[in-house]
C-alpha cells in the first residue's frame, strides 16, 4: 500500500472519493459493459450501494481517477489490485497511467511486496494493462459475479519488484534530451568523465584512479529497481553525457555532472528542471536538497536557476581533494 492519498501523472490526478463522485459513480456502475468485469459489484447499482461503500473507502488504498477535474473512473490496491473507467475514458491510455502512478508510489517503499491482480476471461484490454504492467499469470478459477449472477473464469496476475522494474523504468524526455536509467555499455563514458579532473573535483566519491571494473560495478549497483537512491544517464542523440541522481532519505539530495563538451547550451539546466518534478511526483517527496562546492559559483547559479533555495554551508570531503572544502546547501520545496 502506498499510503498517499493523492498521486498525480502528466494528464491526472488520484485523490480519494468524495460524496461529489456519487452521481459519475452510480450512472458507471449501471452501465454493465462496465460492471460486468467486476464481479463484486452488483447490478442494478443505486445510491444507496455507493453511500454503503464510500465510508469503506481508504484514502491511500483506494483513489478517484480525475482527468481535468473531471471523475473518471476508481483504482485500488487493497491488498489486490483493480481499476475501472467511465466509457468516456477509456482508450486514452488512461488506466496505464493511473496504474503506473499507483505501482509506482507502492514500489517505492523498499519493503514493498508483491502485487496481486487479475481480470475475467474476455477482458482484453484490462488484460492488456496489465500485461504493460508486468504482470503475469500464476492461476485460473471461478469466481462469482455479481453482476451476472452466476461463477466466471478469472485470471490470476501477479506482479513483482523485478517485473515492476523491467517492464516501468523510470524514463524523462526533454526538447533536447532523454534521462533513463544506466547500462552496462555506459562503464567507459561514466569512467572518462569522473576522472576528467575539473568534474571529479567537485563531485564527492569518485578517486582519480576510478576504473573501469570500479563503474562497472556502479552500473550494477544503479541497476533501475524503482526505489531510491538512483542515478539516471543524460543523453543527447543516444551519447551519454552525463549523470543525475537522487539520494535517499525524507529530503533527499540531487546530483548530476555533464560532460565539458556539453557546457555552456543550457543541457544541464533543462535536465533538472524535467528530474526535479518527475521524481517528487514518484516518490512523493515533499522536496529536495543538493550540495555544490563554494568554488563551484556555476553550478551555484544553475541550482537557483532551477527554485533551489541557499539553505546553509557545511564543510564535505571530495575523493579528489586533499582536505574537506565548505559546500553551500541547497533546498528546493
Amino acid at each position: 500500500m502506498t499510503g498517499r492519498a493523492f498521486l498525480e501523472t502528466a494528464r491526472l490526478v488520484l485523490r480519494p472519493l468524495v460524496e461529489a463522485d456519487r452521481a459519475a459513480c452510480v450512472a458507471a456502475m449501471n452501465d454493465l459493459a462496465i460492471t460486468r468485469w467486476l464481479p463484486a459489484v452488483p447490478y442494478p447499482y443505486s445510491p444507496a450501494d455507493f453511500d454503503g461503500f464510500l465510508p469503506l473507502h481508504a484514502p491511500g488504498r483506494r483513489w478517484a481517477i480525475t482527468q481535468d477535474g473531471t471523475f473518471a473512473g476508481m483504482i485500488a490496491l487493497d491488498p489486490h489490485f483493480g481499476y475501472w473507467l467511465v466509457p468516456d475514458a477509456q482508450g486514452q491510455g488512461v488506466a496505464t497511467e493511473a496504474a503506473r502512478a499507483v505501482l509506482a508510489a507502492h514500489f517505492a517503499d523498499p519493503q514493498a511486496g508483491d502485487v496481486i491482480s487479475g481480470y475475467l476471461t474476455g477482458n482484453a484490454a484490462s488484460a492488456n494493462v496489465l500485461g504493460k504492467l508486468g504482470f503475469v499469470p500464476v492461476g485460473q478459477g471461478r469466481v462469482p459475479s455479481r453482476a451476472l449472477g452466476a461463477e466466471v473464469e478469472h485470471v490470476d496476475m501477479a506482479l513483482t519488484r523485478a517485473a515492476w522494474a523491467m517492464a516501468n523504468p523510470l524514463v524523462i524526455d526533454t526538447p533536447r534530451l532523454r534521462l533513463d536509467p544506466l547500462t552496462p555499455a555506459d562503464a567507459e563514458p561514466f569512467r572518462a568523465l569522473v576522472t576528467t579532473p575539473d568534474i571529479g573535483r567537485m563531485l564527492f566519491i569518485f578517486p582519480p584512479d576510478y576504473s573501469l571494473t570500479d563503474a562497472q560495478a556502479m552500473m550494477a549497483q544503479n541497476r533501475w529497481a524503482g526505489t531510491r537512491p538512483l542515478r539516471l544517464a543524460i543523453r543527447r542523440g543516444g551519447r551519454m553525457i552525463g549523470t543525475i541522481g537522487l539520494g535517499a532519505g525524507d529530503l533527499p539530495d540531487i546530483y548530476y555532472f555533464l560532460a565539458p563538451d556539453c557546457a555552456g547550451q543550457g543541457l544541464m539546466r533543462e535536465a533538472i528542471t524535467a528530474f526535479c518534478p518527475a521524481v517528487r511526483r514518484h516518490f512523493g517527496l515533499s522536496g529536495l536538497g543538493a550540495k555544490v562546492f563554494t568554488d563551484n559559483p556555476a553550478s551555484a547559479h544553475l541550482l537557483e536557476s532551477c527554485g533551489f533555495v541557499r539553505s546553509g554551508v557545511d564543510s564535505v570531503r571530495s575523493a579528489q581533494r586533499a582536505a574537506p572544502h565548505p559546500v553551500w546547501l541547497y533546498r528546493q520545496g
